[in-house]
């Protein structure tokens, strides 16, 4: 009898299990009837986790299960991806909150802005530094007017300045991230506190290595120990406080110490830390890492960005040197033009404004982030209890559910010949008016990325001054194409060019 009875109980608990976890979620779940990315999607995620592996996004296979499903398509058993705007809408402005795996983002072991993951934290800290990353604050700045030409006049032009006249040729992935971090780092700390990667190369290869074993393990695999990573944290962590520190110092005049040398503010960081000290008891110094670790996260964010965007921007621009001379006539229509007119620093800029009003720059750099988004990953948010219908899909709550640009900017109806670079179709007179609806580069809603007009006036300043002054040409771009890593850039990729200066027009 004990036999039959523990055989019985074992059919059904066989059956229990069988129906809770493959009859249920593949006839009888709301999500049951979302189209899924494989046939497995619904029971299992190791099709997910196959297309992870190694550090890759998988963006592309989800992509491709969106050409062929549709809007809305299950990609694991707690998971749906959206490519839509009516997801877009739902899930960005409607309060979807972060799922918990974001709070692993934290630096020094406290909250920043990507590893808040409640809305009301979050946007409590978003409004204190808002106004900064405004689009009207950046482009009519003092410190980005000079911060600018420091960068672009005494820095930049000189290493190009310098390949060129050699007919050396340049590896520009790792200016371009100096690029980021310097621009990025002189508008946080101010100039005389921030990196000078663009120079300081021994500095910007450690800061760098320690990054990427940070983020991924080392570089293009995730074979870091866990021994490994917490020493390239520990000294990530102490190279950007050292900055924080440095910042501090420099809001106290020394008179005693009076320089010629061009200086800015440290505006984010002057910004945020007087917020936090004032929402801080006397004796509580909390706001000393919440300042910091913000700082890490903007910094973490923007050099991978102007690594992925500088680099696509000057390999479409080098196959097309008809392409390059239009640019380059239209940049020397501003008044002054990016040409130093002087011995003096800083040198006087075009009014960012003017910048941002070239239409042709405007379209090479959108098309660009359109085509080679720098972050082309999910980004992933948690469905609210209530749940909700997208795209005439019941999703219950507590589902992870999110889009990517990447999947949003190949839409052939919006975009056609989505996989083409085309910055002409941003000039068209009759290009489809949803064009700017689908553009998801920098996200939505309250938590879109809040660097983004900054990021956009130095990618256009920085592509400014290049073409201004040089012609390039390609001389070895193996693997440039593939762009499927955690950090967003592509895998393996080498773009090495050729500077020819061009005389002024």
């Amino acid at each position: 009898m004990l036999p039959l009875l523990s055989l019985v109980g074992f059919t059904l608990l066989l059956l229990l299990v069988v129906y809770r976890f493959v009859i249920y979620p593949t006839f009888l779940s709301p999500l049951s009837k979302i189209p899924k990315a494989h046939f497995t999607a619904s029971i299992l995620p190791f099709w997910l986790k196959w297309k992870q592996r190694n550090g890759a996004t998988g963006i592309h296979a989800i992509f491709e299960a969106h050409r062929k499903c549709g809007p809305v398509v299950q990609i694991s058993p707690n998971e749906v991806s959206v490519a839509s705007l009516d997801g877009l809408r739902q899930i960005y402005t409607g309060g979807f909150e972060k799922p918990e795996h974001f709070a692993e983002f934290m630096n020094y072991g406290t909250p920043n802005l990507v590893s808040m993951l409640d809305y009301k934290s979050h946007s409590t800290q978003k409004r204190m530094i808002s106004h900064v990353y405004s689009k009207s604050y950046v482009l009519n700045s003092k410190d980005v007017q000079t911060l600018s030409s420091v960068l672009l006049f005494d820095r930049l032009l000189p290493c190009l300045q310098s390949v060129a006249s050699s007919s050396t040729p340049l590896e520009v992935h790792a200016l371009n991230e100096a690029l980021g971090m310097d621009f990025t780092s002189a508008y946080l700390f101010g100039l005389a506190n921030s990196t000078d990667f663009i120079r300081d190369i021994r500095t910007r290869r450690e800061y760098m290595n320690n990054i990427r074993t940070k983020m991924r393990g080392l570089y293009g695999s995730l074979a870091a120990t866990k021994e490994q990573r917490m020493k390239a944290t520990q000294e990530v962590e102490a190279f950007v406080l050292s900055l924080c520190q440095a910042a501090e110092r420099s809001q106290v005049p020394d008179e005693k110490s009076p320089t010629s040398t061009p200086n800015t503010q440290p505006v984010v960081y002057s910004e945020l830390s007087s917020h936090l000290c004032k929402s801080s008891s006397e004796s509580d110094k909390s706001h000393l890492k919440a300042t910091a670790s913000e700082m890490l996260d903007h910094l973490l964010a923007t050099h991978e960005t102007f690594r992925v965007t500088l680099t696509y921007i000057q390999w479409e621009l080098s196959r097309r040197p008809s392409l390059q001379s239009s640019l380059r006539a239209e940049l020397l229509t501003l008044s002054p033009s990016f040409h130093p007119t002087n011995s003096q620093s800083p040198h006087p800029l075009p009014h960012p404004q003017d910048l941002s009003n070239l239409p042709l720059l405007d379209a090479i750099v959108k098309e660009t982030l359109r085509l080679y988004p720098p972050t082309p990953a999910l980004s992933m948010r948690v469905v609210p209890p209530s749940g909700t219908v997208i795209d005439g899909y019941s999703i219950p709550g507590g589902v992870e559910i999110g889009t990517s640009a990447y999947c949003l900017h190949r839409n052939p109806s919006v975009f056609p010949e989505p996989e083409s670079w085309l910055p002409e179709r941003w000039l068209a007179a009759s290009r489809p008016p949803q064009m700017n609806s689908w553009f998801w580069a920098f996200g939505s809603g309250g938590r879109m990325c809040i660097g983004s007009h900054f990021a956009m006036h130095a990618l256009k300043a920085i592509t400014a001054t290049t073409y201004t002054h040089f012609e390039t040409t390609i001389v070895d771009d193996d693997g440039i194409e593939q762009e499927d890593t955690v950090l967003a850039g592509p895998k393996g990729e080498k773009l090495v060019l050729s500077y020819r200066a061009v005389a002024d027009s």
